[in-house]
């Protein structure tokens, strides 16, 4: 079996780990798995878009391939349209974004797309995703299926001390890690308003992205320049050694359909401070008692409250390996690839 998967952008984040892992997976079972960008660069103009997306299109409709699997909206659309025309048995496309935060012209065709029976599988990776599709029509929803994310529990191999000298962090003091791209929806201005209150911390965020010079603008305003540290993309296989680096993990995003970075801290017992959003409490529950602290992602006095919280006082080891171990049970990456190979009828 030969597969094409489509993502929008070669961009570091969830969506290219995910990718990453399925093909992976997919790849030790004997199938072919291609992997195709379809822009090139991000923040195309979007002349230059319209002719990307349609050397995609005609890339499909070329065939030779049993299935696709898009992961993002304008590739979903693509793969439910000319896949179908093409003959692709499979056709298969993710959720990765709430229709509320999606362009109303490419969710209006998503959800036309859908209805009329142009993906063989739509995607959600957590409940709450899901969910946000209850007012699609009903032959819309019979596509939608729920494959909770896999993952590879991180597994550090330096000491805070080695870890924070390989990336260039200061050896003493307390660290504020936050793992996302530099954009509107992961919200690292508020841990910017907040950092004043936490005198003898360092904020260090890993990823890029077009916000950048503003969040640098925003920790010059606030005087905390000198202890925010933006590290840029940072490759996947390296992130684990950063969780070694941080005494908290922040992750204040205003939306998330599944929050890949921070399952990942709660997968090495990393104290964290989340947004209090309902998809964060289903993929971080690990019953009463967590290393973890809520915090409405608006809310800068609640972020200053949280941090401190958890920074004065750490939850004691015992509960970090305890709740650690809960999520890596919960997040097994071989029952992931095993739906997909289950989508694609694949022999296991």
């Amino acid at each position: 079996m030969k597969v094409l998967q489509i993502l929008h952008t070669d961009e570091i984040g969830g969506i290219q780990t995910l990718a990453n892992m399925i093909g992976q997976g997919l790849a030790q079972h004997g199938v072919d798995v291609e992997t195709a960008i379809m822009f090139p660069r991000p923040f195309m103009p979007a002349k230059d878009k319209l002719r990307a997306a349609i050397s995609m299109a005609r890339r499909i409709m070329r065939g030779g391939y049993d299935a696709a699997i898009a992961y993002q909206a304008t590739a979903s659309i693509l793969v439910g349209t000319a896949g179908r025309l093409a003959g692709y048995k499979h056709r298969i496309v993710h959720q990765t974004a709430v229709p509320r935060e999606t362009a109303p012209i490419v969710r209006w065709l998503d959800r036309l797309v859908g209805t009329t029976g142009g993906y063989t599988a739509n995607i959600a990776n957590s409940v709450f995703t899901q969910n946000e599709f209850t007012q699609y029509p009903m032959t819309y929803r019979r596509g939608l299926k729920l494959i909770e994310h896999g993952l590879d529990a991180p597994r550090p191999s330096l000491t805070m001390a080695q870890a924070r000298q390989r990336f260039g962090l200061p050896a003493t003091g307390k660290l504020i890690l936050n793992v996302g791209r530099l954009v509107d929806q992961k919200n690292q201005d508020v841990l910017v308003k907040a950092l004043p209150a936490l005198p003898g911390a360092t904020l260090v965020i890993a990823g890029d992205g077009p916000r950048r010079a503003q969040i640098e603008a925003l920790a010059q305003a606030f005087g905390v320049q000198e202890r925010l540290i933006l590290l840029g993309n940072v490759a996947p296989a390296d992130v684990p050694e950063l969780f070694a680096a941080a005494d908290v993990f922040a992750f204040p995003s205003v939306w998330e359909t599944f929050g890949l970075a921070a399952v990942e801290a709660a997968m090495v017992g990393l104290p964290s401070v989340v947004a209090d959003l309902d998809v964060l409490r289903e993929v971080l529950a690990t019953g009463e008692i967590a290393p973890i602290r809520f915090a409405n992602p608006h809310d800068v006095k609640r972020w200053k409250d949280s941090l401190g919280q958890m920074l004065r006082n750490p939850p004691p080891p015992a509960m970090r390996r305890e709740a650690a171990r809960a999520v890596t049970a919960k997040y097994a990456r071989e029952r992931m690839v095993d739906s997909y190979l289950d989508l694609l009828q694949v022999a296991h």
